[in-house]
């Protein structure tokens, strides 16, 4: 029996007998209503009795939903994301037509262990490189660096300063071969190193993560590179670049 039917029987007894207790002083019909408020008086207990020892059936409280816990792994992927498209924000609205990859393999794992992080630029107004500056694993801003000249120290020029020149290509183009080669060529150890792992595994490819690779604009100069540097075949897809490696036998 529910709470509420319980509180209404027992307010239903109670006016019955407030209702017979009027009744019995209006026409003093005493010995026969004395006997029949003796009889109801004593059914109105056992029905409370009864009634008492009823179990209360409340309705069963859901437990309560608790979000689910953030992994460690699942916030550095996000922070990761996060840094990259901060880091295109700033290189674009510097230089509209430049683009940029990491200087290393493992950009991720060298965030995720808080190691500083540099990228490489195509079409930047002459900055090859920029390192990526980070705090409590927040992009901060980037300081771009040019190539090394004979006739004057590479300096580290301020990252908020682009007046130098602009970028001496035709407005809206970017040398994707150029900026592929880059990347491949300081990733070739790296790249190297799956492809034994895949064939120790008995595959004949690996796939190299989106957390590795430059934006996916980039991508298709990225297998067509692979492929000149003796990559059987290599194809972009939403979680990266599925390669297709030599085997023998």
């Amino acid at each position: 029996m529910t709470p509420n039917k319980k509180n209404h029987l027992v307010n239903d007894i109670f006016v019955v007998i407030m209702f017979l207790a009027v009744l019995l002083t209006i026409t003093r019909l005493w010995p026969i209503l004395l006997l029949l408020l003796i009889g109801l008086i004593g059914y109105a207990l056992w029905v409370l009795f009864y009634v008492a020892k009823q179990p209360v059936n409340s309705e069963p409280v859901p437990p309560l939903m608790l979000p689910a816990p953030v992994s460690e792994q699942s916030m550095l992927t996000a922070a990761f994301s996060l840094l990259q498209n901060r880091i295109s924000e700033q290189v674009t609205a510097q230089y509209p037509n430049a683009r940029w990859v990491w200087n290393m393999p493992d950009a991720f794992n060298q965030f995720s262990a808080g190691n500083a992080l540099v990228i490489l630029l195509n079409g930047a107004g002459g900055y090859l490189k920029a390192t990526v500056q980070i705090k409590n694993l927040q992009f901060v801003g980037l300081v771009y660096h040019t190539a090394p000249s004979s006739d004057s120290q590479g300096e580290s020029p301020q990252s908020n300063s682009p007046k130098q020149e602009a970028p001496s290509e035709e407005s809206g183009t970017v040398d994707y071969g150029l900026l592929s080669f880059e990347w491949v060529e300081a990733n070739m150890q790296h790249l190297n190193a799956l492809s034994n792992e895949a064939i120790a595994n008995g595959q004949d490819g690996f796939c190299i993560p989106a957390e590795e690779l430059p934006h996916g604009d980039s991508w298709p100069a990225l297998c067509a590179e692979l492929v000149r540097n003796g990559f059987v075949s290599a194809e972009p897809k939403a979680d990266g670049i599925h390669t297709k490696i030599k085997t023998t036998g």
